[in-house]
This record gives structure tokens, C-alpha cells and sequence, in this order.
């Protein structure tokens, strides 16, 4: 989606809530760097927490502009009673998260953040440190399974319970909120987790419709209901190649054109809710979406995932998966242990 649009606090569900605050810092009159201080109470109340955030870090190299611009925002949060700050998240970790900090040599892949390789030692210098790092694996969906794998994931299937089926596109408001209660399930015990308000997935889901391939977009189900969900979205930045940034008059025709010859994908959600987790299920569902995936495209990125999930992170080394980026986020000093 447009960055102006989620920027626009008429049309962003975030700001019906959530208070963010953007900076642009000058050198002699033209801009070199920008941020944006955020106020999250959607996170705040959930985690029991008064932490304030930063997002939409974005600087030339030049440590003081670095300095300067994380300073104001933790000015700003100060201001409003909050304690330190994290980030970059922009505007929450249902955005976009983080600073790339490993995997420089592959191309950046859809809604993943993309940076210099300076940004670390920036947010560093400006008084940052290390809370969390999050991977993204690369997984070669365009090579069959083995056998075995495909057996086995079967098997788990059958003993749990499960069938599983692509997203209806025809019924597709429906689709959003079998998804949003899934959603809300799969991921509340995850680090950073904010639950979205109905109005929040709902604008997701809106701005993602046009990207959906429905024949890889999985639901599982067990007697009727949604249990699980893998979505892989085609990496739609494949055919953004070359429009300049432009969609308008003619680049949005030329985008539609070219989303047939995308040759891979993100997966951008995967999970079980925790009544059928375990036994193999997770892992066998990604195994189900190779059958779907396999026969378009060659390869794909899952990510981004935490990097002390080892469950999540065993099913995709198991499934051939490899490491291929690692993004940081940073806590001030006076953020609290969580």
C-alpha cells in the first residue's frame, strides 16, 4: 500500500487510536533524514506497558542527523509520560518492522524494509541497542517435496482433523473476518504482538486484495471452522521493476501486466491456533501450500519471524529452508525488561 496512505490520519485506522508525531531533520536547508514518534496504546494496554515507539527512520550518512532525529522522538515520548522508546516500527509491528541488517546481497521482497548497511551502527551511535532480531528464510517451492516430507504431512493432517482449502475471493468479506479471528488467535502470545482493531485489518486486508493469488492462499479448517492460515502474496516488487515509483497515468496497467510473469513469493502469514498446534500440523501445512505454490512459482521468502521462534524456525529448516535476512529493532536504555 501508498505510504501516503497509511501516513493519512483520515484514512488509516491506526490514528483512531494511535498519536504519532513526524520529523524531518535539515542540514542548511534540505532535508536529510526523517522519523516519526509514536504513541501505541493498543500496545500499551495489552502488554501492560508505557513504552513509546519510533518508525519511519529514514537519514543520509550523517551520525548527527541520526542523533538528532531519535532524540526528538524520544523527546516527544517523554512528553506524553512514556518510557523510552522501540523501533522501528511503523506504526506498529503489524507494519512494517525493523532495519535490514544482514542479507544485502538479495533483492528486498514486498512490504520488507530496505535500508543501507550504516542504518545499525546510526541507530547505535544515536544511543539504540539491540531488543530483537527478526529472519526471513528463502525456500525453493519450484522443487517437489520428498516423498516422506509429503507423507508425513498428510498424516499429521488427517490425525488432526484437518482439510484445507484456498480463499474465496467471491466471498470475500467473509474471508476478512474468518481471517481476523484467526489472526487474533495464532499470534497474541508473540514478542511485540498487537492486536488489531477490526477497522485496522480490515484496511489491510483492503489495500492486500488486489495482490492476493487465491490459488496459493490457504485457509485450514477443522469441522467447518478456520483453525490455521497460509498466506503467501506474490512479490508484487518483482513488477515493480522499472515503473519509477509512478503507478499513475499508466504504470498501475503496465503493474497489472506484469503480475503473470512474477516468479516468487512472500509468505506474509502463517499459523495454527493453539488448539491443534504441534504433532506436525504447522509444518504440515506449509507443506500443503507446496502443492499450491509450486506449480507457478520458484521460490519464496517467509518472513519476517522472530528469531528465537525455534519452532516456527525447525519447520522451515526442515521444509530446506535457509536464513537469507536479518532485521533489527532497537529499545532505548530506559525501556524496561519485558
Amino acid at each position: 500500500m501508498a505510504d501516503a496512505e497509511l501516513m493519512d490520519r483520515r484514512k488509516n485506522p491506526f490514528f483512531h487510536r494511535g498519536v504519532a508525531q513526524h520529523f524531518l531533520a535539515r542540514r542548511g536547508g534540505r532535508v536529510v533524514g526523517r522519523i516519526a514518534a509514536i504513541e501505541n496504546p493498543a500496545h500499551n494496554e495489552f502488554h501492560g506497558d508505557r513504552l513509546g515507539f519510533f518508525g519511519w527512520f529514514d537519514v543520509e550518512p550523517d551520525p548527527e542527523a541520526a542523533g538528532a532525529l531519535v532524540h526528538a522522538a524520544r523527546a516527544w515520548t517523554t512528553a506524553r509520560g512514556l518510557v523510552g522508546v522501540r523501533g522501528p516500527v511503523s506504526y506498529s509491528t503489524n507494519d512494517t518492522c525493523g532495519v535490514l541488517v544482514e542479507g544485502y546481497e538479495h533483492r528486498p521482497t514486498l512490504m520488507m524494509p530496505w535500508n543501507r548497511p550504516d542504518y545499525d551502527a546510526l541507530l547505535v551511535g544515536a544511543g539504540l541497542r539491540k531488543t530483537k532480531d527478526l529472519v526471513s528464510y528463502w525456500l525453493p517451492t519450484g522443487e517437489p517435496l520428498p516423498e516422506r516430507v509429503r507423507r508425513l504431512s498428510k498424516r499429521a493432517l488427517d490425525r488432526a482433523g484437518l482439510t484445507v482449502r484456498t480463499i474465496d475471493m467471491k466471498r470475500w468479506e467473509d474471508e476478512v473476518r474468518v481471517l481476523e479471528r484467526v489472526y487474533d488467535q495464532c499470534w497474541d502470545r508473540n514478542w511485540g504482538f498487537v492486536p488489531m482493531s477490526h477497522d485496522e485489518f480490515h484496511f489491510t486486508a483492503k489495500n492486500l486484495k488486489m495482490v492476493v493469488d487465491p490459488s496459493i492462499f490457504l485457509i485450514a479448517e477443522r469441522a467447518g471452522e478456520a483453525v490455521g492460515v497460509c498466506g503467501p502474496l506474490p512479490d508484487l516488487n518483482e513488477a515493480l521493476v522499472g515503473l519509477d515509483g509512478r503507478l499513475f497515468p499508466f504504470g498501475l496497467v503496465r503493474l497489472l501486466a506484469r503480475r503473470k510473469k512474477i516468479r516468487n513469493i512472500r509468505y506474509l502469514i502463517m499459523g495454527i491456533v493453539p488448539a491443534v498446534r504441534g504433532k506436525g500440523v504447522d509444518a504440515a501445512l506449509l507443506a500443503a501450500s507446496y502443492d499450491h505454490v509450486g506449480t507457478r512459482y520458484a521460490g519464496a521468502e517467509a518472513g519476517w519471524i522472530l528469531e528465537d521462534n525455534e519452532r516456527m524456525r525447525s519447520d522451515l529448516e526442515n521444509m530446506g529452508g535457509t536464513v537469507t535476512k536479518r532485521y533489527r529493532i532497537y529499545d532505548s536504555d530506559d525501556v524496561r525488561a519485558h
